[in-house]
C-alpha cells in the first residue's frame, strides 16, 4: 500500500479555491476552511515530511479553531438594537413639557408638537396650562400638570 503524500502547494491550492469560492457562496463559511488550508500548507512548507494524517488533522482542527474565533468575535454578533424612541415620534416626547391647546375636559384635550395636534388624555385642566408628558396609550399622549 502505497503512502499518500501531499506537497505543501496542495494546500494552498486548496487555500485558493476555498477562498474564491467564499466570494460566490453567502455565509462567510469556506473562508474559514481556506484559512485551515493555508496554515496547513504553511506547515507542511516548514515540516516537509508531516505525515497525512497529521495533516488532515490540521487542517480539520485550524479550521474549526478559525471558525470558532470567527463566531465569537464581535464581528459575528448582531448590533444592539435601536433605541426604542427611535422613529416613534410619541414616545420620544416622554418627560417633555407643552402647553394646553384645549382644556383637559373629562380627561380628553389636545396639545399642539410642531405642526401636529395630538389628543391627550390626563386630569382635567384649564387651556394654556402647562403639561409634562408622561406616557403613551396608542396615538395618544398621558400628561400631568407641571
Amino acid at each position: 500500500m502505497s503512502m499518500i503524500n501531499l506537497e505543501f502547494w496542495y494546500w494552498l491550492i486548496l487555500a485558493a479555491v476555498l477562498f474564491t469560492l467564499e466570494i460566490f457562496a453567502p455565509g462567510a463559511i469556506l473562508m474559514w476552511f481556506g484559512f485551515g488550508a493555508a496554515l496547513t500548507g504553511l506547515i507542511l512548507w516548514l515540516v516537509p515530511d508531516l505525515a497525512l494524517a497529521w495533516q488532515l488533522l490540521l487542517f480539520g482542527a485550524s479550521s474549526l479553531l478559525s471558525l470558532l474565533a470567527w463566531r465569537q468575535s464581535p464581528w459575528f454578533r448582531d448590533p444592539p438594537p435601536p433605541e426604542p424612541e427611535l422613529n416613534n415620534r410619541l414616545l420620544s416626547q416622554i418627560g417633555k413639557q407643552y402647553v394646553l391647546n384645549e382644556p383637559i375636559v373629562q380627561g380628553s384635550g389636545s396639545i399642539r408638537i410642531g405642526d401636529t395636534t395630538w389628543r391627550v388624555r390626563g386630569t382635567d385642566l384649564p387651556a394654556g396650562t402647562r403639561v409634562k408628558i408622561v406616557g403613551v396609550e396608542g396615538i395618544i399622549l398621558l400628561v400631568e400638570a407641571v
